[in-house]
């Protein structure tokens, strides 16, 4: 599936940003939240997969860069976490 450069940037940015910033760290206070991220990550590691598909060399270039870019807003979220206790 060939998904346009625009909106797979968008939804890049969205998922960075708005996950990462506050949706992340709010979770990480619940007591389901570190199962809610984990999901949340794997969901965007298959979107970010699906993004990459047809670009990158190989499928598995596109799993480990969907997974590093699936990755970043747990690391925001965490260091946002950290910061605000």
């Amino acid at each position: 599936m060939n998904v346009p450069l625009g909106l797979a940037g968008a939804v890049t940015i969205v998922a960075l940003v708005g996950l990462g910033t506050f949706v992340y760290p709010w979770l990480l206070q619940k007591p389901y939240g570190v199962g809610a991220v984990t999901v949340a990550t794997l969901v965007l590691t298959g979107l970010f997969f699906m993004f990459d598909t047809g670009r990158a060399d190989s499928e598995s270039t596109s799993l480990a860069l969907g997974f590093i870019w699936a990755m970043a807003p747990v690391i925001a979220g965490v260091i946002v976490r950290r910061i605000q206790k």
